[in-house]
């Protein structure tokens, strides 16, 4: 059995293993230094794409289809109120001859009613024996009126039989709106027999929900 050798190895060979050991030293520490680097670099992206959990409140959502976003009541006080009308439509048939009040502040009265020979121009027009006569609304409140859905319609006789409407001779519509302060006119001819004139209902129907208001009495 040969005995170990206890000569020490050269003074070059001892200088290489202290070489290598220090450069196993700096491997392992850079490896150390690159490593926490990595940790660091997750660690603040971590925080950056979670900031709840840094204390800074999350981002609000913004819905996807099918979601409806609710939004905060609004302010009563910007919205505008909605006048309701006032009902002031006379109950009872007024005479032909006196005006009548529609809603408060806005009146009617029939003028001008005359005997006239009715021409028919349009399709299911019949002429004969008419009537021809103007409406005239007033407007005393301070804003304007709108007359679009305003109808004027004749009937006569006791059973108020519905007379036709004519456009020839001379009638004209009633405008769409009347101003504050002011009036506003139409031209209406209906056909009705010369010998059911004694009882004879002229309607002017303003607007819906307001009650009509009827002209009643005898014409030309």
């Amino acid at each position: 059995m040969a005995e170990p050798d206890p000569t020490p190895p050269p003074a070059s060979e001892s200088a290489e293993w202290e070489a290598e050991r220090a450069a196993q030293r700096r491997r392992l520490l850079l490896i150390s230094i690159a490593v926490g680097g990595a940790a660091l670099v997750v660690l603040i992206g971590l925080l950056i794409a979670r900031p709840w959990e840094a204390g800074t409140p999350a981002a609000t959502s913004t819905p996807t289809d099918g979601q409806t976003s609710v939004s905060p009541d609004p302010d009563p006080s910007e919205t505008p109120a909605t006048p309701e009308p006032t009902d002031t439509a006379s109950p009872e048939p007024v005479p032909i001859e006196s005006p009548g009040v529609i809603v408060s502040g806005v009146t009617a009265e029939v003028t001008g009613i005359e005997a006239v020979d009715g021409v028919a121009k349009g399709p299911g027009e019949v002429s004969g024996p008419a009537i021809r006569f103007t409406v005239t609304i007033t407007n005393t409140t301070s804003s304007t009126v709108d007359l679009t859905a305003t109808v004027v319609t004749v009937d006569y006789g006791a059973d108020r039989t519905p007379a036709g409407q004519l456009y020839q001779p001379g009638a004209s519509p009633m405008p769409t709106k009347v101003a504050a302060g002011d009036t506003a006119s139409g031209v209406y001819v209906f056909t009705i027999p010369t010998d059911q004139r004694d009882l004879v209902h002229i309607t002017v129907d303003y607007s819906v929900g307001v009650p009509p208001l009827v002209f009643t009495g005898k014409v030309p």
